[in-house]
């Protein structure tokens, strides 16, 4: 039998390696051995997606709940002091969108309280609010925002990436860009506009 030697590299190593990984293949790698079983819990990277294995088949409610089960379970098995790096969510919703909407949104608040940096979410949802101190990176696709969109605080946010978003005001856009102050990196690409800029732009 050969020899497992990348079992015997310590814990950070092994949890940067299961960062490049989907969630659910980080946590499927529990069944290897005792000295997998919890690592998947200490990753400060989470992707969660229902859209690659199912792109060509349609969802259904039950496919939606077991995928929603599934990122609480792995959310409120985690060690409160750990924190949550980075967080990528990519879900289709082809039915009823607004009905996971408190879900999606329970999640986010869950890691903008660990101190997010770095959230990305492809996501068929509306959205209304956007604060939270710790964010460097956000990236933002298949929003829609529309009235009753109110407040924008990124204090912190370097890098700004909205593709595909829908704005039913142009001043919601200009809304989140005064609520960057310092960011550094933007490209937009909505329903209203086409623009990519950097410092100069933002300056």
């Amino acid at each position: 039998m050969a020899e497992d030697i990348i079992s015997t590299f310590p814990d950070p190593i092994l949890c940067h390696i299961l960062s490049f990984l989907e969630t659910k293949q980080s946590v499927a790698t529990s069944i290897l051995s005792k000295r997998w079983k919890y690592l998947y819990l200490s990753v400060t990277t989470l992707y969660f997606t229902n859209t690659a294995e199912q792109r060509f088949t349609l969802f259904d409610e039950n496919t939606l709940f077991r995928f929603n089960e599934f990122v609480y379970s792995v959310l409120l098995s985690r060690d409160p002091a750990l924190p949550i790096k980075t967080f990528r969510l990519e879900v289709i919703y082809l039915f009823n969108p607004n009905g996971p909407s408190s879900s999606v949104f329970k999640w986010i608040n869950f890691v903008l309280q660990r101190g997010v940096e770095s959230l990305h979410l492809d996501v068929t949802l509306s959205i209304n609010i956007l604060n939270c101190r710790t964010l460097v990176d956000l990236k933002l696709s298949r929003f829609l925002v529309e009235e009753g969109f109110s407040s924008v605080l990124l204090p912190s946010l370097k890098i700004l990436r909205l593709e595909n978003i829908s704005f039913t005001k142009l001043r919601h856009f200009m809304l989140i860009i005064m609520g960057c102050p310092i960011v550094e990196d933007l490209f937009a690409w909505t329903n209203l506009l086409s623009l990519k800029s950097g410092k100069d732009f933002v300056k």
